[in-house]
């Protein structure tokens, strides 16, 4: 290839990176805001980076649904976060990794959690309605940013993350 090709190519490749996942039925505000977040988490690909900023606490092992609906993987917490009782879009409580092919671990979506106790209506963000996690007594919601999901931009188990 020559060198113009390459650059079409490497600028296609970023456009794609870049664009936000669609919300449907949503408003362009909504997309435009799930495109900030991918700018605000782009750099946690790099665990290290997420560590370093505050993601350092290994909440879970790499969890898979019980009734085979797929995984969701390792939630990394940042306590400065977890434990305030508001929703900042551009700060999820939870950022999640999944096992790689190489045997590390890549960013794959973001989770965001309020506790019940702290907040007893459940809060709603790009037009979703957090809901009930009885095991943890907390609202959540799953942004699957990072990694596409069969069953939806804000499903809680993505059948294409696997702890095997």
């Amino acid at each position: 290839m020559n060198r113009n090709m390459l650059l079409s190519a490497a600028l296609s490749l970023a456009a794609a990176v870049a664009a936000p996942a669609a919300l449907a039925g949503d408003t362009s505000a909504g997309n435009a805001t799930i495109h900030d977040l991918r700018l605000a988490t782009a750099a946690f690909h790099s665990l290290q980076t997420a560590n370093d900023a505050g993601w350092d606490v290994e909440l879970t092992p790499c969890l898979s649904s019980p009734t085979g609906e797929g995984g969701m993987g390792f939630h990394y917490a940042n306590g400065d976060v977890l434990f305030d009782d508001t929703v900042d879009a551009l700060r999820p409580e939870l950022l999640v990794y999944a096992p790689s092919a190489s045997g590390g671990k890549r960013l794959v979506a973001v989770e965001y959690l309020v506790f019940t106790a702290m907040q007893p209506v459940p809060p709603t963000l790009y037009g979703q309605q957090f809901h009930l996690n009885p095991d943890v007594g907390a609202w959540v919601l799953h942004v699957w940013l990072w990694q596409g999901n069969p069953s939806g931009l804000f499903a809680d188990w993505n059948p294409a993350v696997s702890c095997d």
